[in-house]
């Protein structure tokens, strides 16, 4: 009996692991997809003069590639690459690096000061509300007056890795997926941390 235990144990442990590793691969697929069009957005894109960096000459390059980026993905939506399956992979992911030794200070960084919804558990306000509200919305601009949060190292490294350019962030509990060199939001996984 004992027998057929540790082999059904190692069983659910080899198939966890098959899952898991056919949900990071669809998860990349889709975020490959994505910097594809990124990409393709990108090259029809002003150019931008990197002897100068003129201030203007910047914006028009990141407002033409998010108006490209954003035509391609017309029909985007929450769930496009933070899949179901996703979803629960990075929220368990989430969960154990939270609960670990180093959980507290991850949490802290996490939904301290740099996070630009820092709310108790409660919801009620322990800070000033950041200088921009952040509409949540998948193709929507990042205010560029509101903080970046940081999201932890034991976290980033246990999440798959990411096209430069292309990063998570804490928006309150919810995790996004934000193109940096577009300034939108690619995608939202809500209550990230629970």
């Amino acid at each position: 009996m004992f027998l057929l235990q540790a082999i059904l144990a190692v069983m659910f442990v080899a198939f966890q692991g098959d899952t898991t590793a056919a949900v990071v691969k669809d998860f990349t697929d889709r975020v490959e997809r994505y910097w594809e069009i990124h990409k393709k957005a990108e090259a029809a894109a002003p150019p931008i003069d990197k002897k100068k960096e003129e201030p203007a000459a910047i914006l028009e390059h990141e407002k033409a590639l998010a108006g490209g980026i954003r035509a391609a993905r017309a029909n985007a939506a929450e769930g496009d690459i933070f899949t179901a399956r996703v979803q629960e992979l990075f929220v368990g992911i989430i969960r154990q690096e939270l609960s670990s030794g180093r959980g507290k200070t991850a949490r802290e960084i996490i939904l301290g000061e740099g996070n630009p919804k820092h709310r108790d558990d409660e919801g009620d306000s322990k800070h000033p509300e950041p200088p921009a509200k952040i509409v949540l919305a998948v193709n929507a601009n990042y205010p560029s007056a509101a903080p970046l949060s940081t999201v932890p190292p034991s976290v980033l490294l246990n999440l798959p890795k990411l096209p430069q350019g292309l990063e998570y962030r804490f928006v309150g509990r919810d995790l996004i997926l934000f193109d940096s060199k577009a300034n939108i939001i690619v995608d939202i996984l809500r209550n990230a941390i629970r």
